[in-house]
């Protein structure tokens, strides 16, 4: 019944007169790619006719869907149809025949006239999608599915004045005014590499300069890298996409890569390295990495630039930043007859993550000794005895990292 359909579509004698091509696309991708596919077909071409058939194409069936997920929600797409359309612009017809195979890996034959070449259908294809496809002004993981973005600003990040102004005119003005590099012939691609111990704010940095940019973001974790060729596959989708940043948490981890293990010689690690400086141009892509561990990355990738033109270490705040940061943690708070110059000079060694909760201790003490009041306040006593806490704990972890001998392996 397919070839027939074809065959009386296409004005032809037999099939074996038709021409066709194929697109086959992952599971990861499909989501992506069917939506950009079925929104070009609506934007430049007239349905004629859809129908759905049986693996064997000998008999029609109903048209079978799956639900994906978007950036506004949940949609039910087609995945076995097929349809009959014409080009507006060129009355030229096409027969897309989608077909899901291996689960959720999509197959689309496209049968078409000899005379007309396919080339052009997939170079307008692919400009849709590079210009106006759902991927556009997103956040997606490795995996391609779609994230909600933390709302973090600037004032939610601690930062000294140099590491801001350093993250604004190498990734937020970059991207924001990457024309005029590009029109002096400069390179429009750059590298940021943040590195400092667990805690210290690199994550929270990251999620304020996903929320200043507009572009695409592709952000990735160890966890979602297993495979080589999922990190050069990332890239040509940023290329195409751009601008865009592409964020790589914890880096040092990157396809489970051992921290003591040199990164050259490990094949994800170096597949990352020929992405950020290899034979493909990253021209409108931001890459930023962070790592708890720079010590333990491959000089190749720490200090050359064109992988990683600057870096922002992330130290333990000093007594001053210390007080800066229990003051704007506690601003959000009712507060009173608090001194912090004790708690400053007992919190050496803390970082900003463990002053954040040392305050959301202290209020949850607060709530539960007033009976859960939203006139609730923070004293003295809740901060100190959620300072004792934190201290408690954190001894308890260093002597079984002792015990384990997780020390050597961490610091040498």
């Amino acid at each position: 019944m397919f070839e027939e359909a074809v065959v009386d579509f296409l004005g032809l004698e037999s099939i074996e007169d038709s021409a066709s091509d194929w697109l086959f696309w992952e599971d990861t991708k499909v989501p992506i790619y069917l939506h950009d596919m079925l929104e070009w077909l609506k934007r430049d071409f007239v349905l004629e006719s859809e129908m759905a058939f049986s693996m064997s194409k000998r008999k029609s069936t109903g048209i079978q869907y799956h639900q994906f997920t978007y950036p506004d929600g949940k949609v039910n797409m087609p995945i076995r149809v097929s349809y009959f359309v014409r080009e507006k612009e060129t009355d030229v017809p096409y027969v897309l025949d989608f077909c899901p195979v291996d689960g959720l890996h999509l197959e689309v034959q496209i049968m078409h006239l000899p005379e007309h070449s396919i080339e052009e259908f997939h170079k307008k294809y692919e400009e849709y999608g590079t210009k106006h496809g759902i991927l556009r002004g997103h956040t997606v993981d490795a995996k391609m599915r779609f994230l909600q973005i933390d709302d973090v600003s600037w004032e939610d990040v601690v930062l000294s004045p140099e590491q801001r102004k350093s993250l604004d005119r190498n990734i937020v003005k970059f991207i924001s005014h990457i024309s005029l590099y590009e029109s002096k012939n400069l390179p429009t691609s750059r590298g940021c590499l943040l590195t400092g111990p667990p805690g210290t704010g690199k994550t929270l940095t990251c999620s304020a300069i996903m929320n200043q940019v507009d572009s695409t973001i592709f952000y990735i974790t160890s966890e979602d890298i297993t495979d080589r060729g999922q990190i050069s596959d990332l890239y040509d989708v940023a290329r195409k996409v751009s601008p865009s940043i592409v964020v790589v948490e914890d880096i040092d981890t990157l396809g489970g890569i051992d921290r003591n293990r040199a990164g050259g010689d490990h094949p994800i690690l170096g597949e990352f390295l020929n992405c950020l400086a290899g034979v493909e141009s990253n021209s409108g892509v931001v890459t930023i990495a962070t790592t708890n561990y720079p010590e333990y990355l491959d000089k190749a990738l720490v200090d050359r630039p064109g992988r990683f033109d600057f870096r922002i270490d992330f130290g333990l705040p000093d007594e001053k930043l210390r007080k800066h940061i229990l003051e704007k943690y506690l601003s959000s708070f009712n507060h009173k007859n608090i001194d912090l110059k004790p708690l400053v000079k007992a919190t050496n060694g803390m970082t900003g993550a463990h002053l954040k909760e040392m305050v959301m201790m202290a209020y949850m003490d607060s709530l539960e000794a007033s009976g859960y009041k939203k006139t609730t306040k923070i004293t003295q006593k809740h901060l100190e005895q959620s300072m004792k806490t934190i201290t408690e704990n954190r001894a308890k972890y260093n002597h079984y990292k002792k015990e384990s001998g997780e020390a050597s392996i961490l610091h040498g």
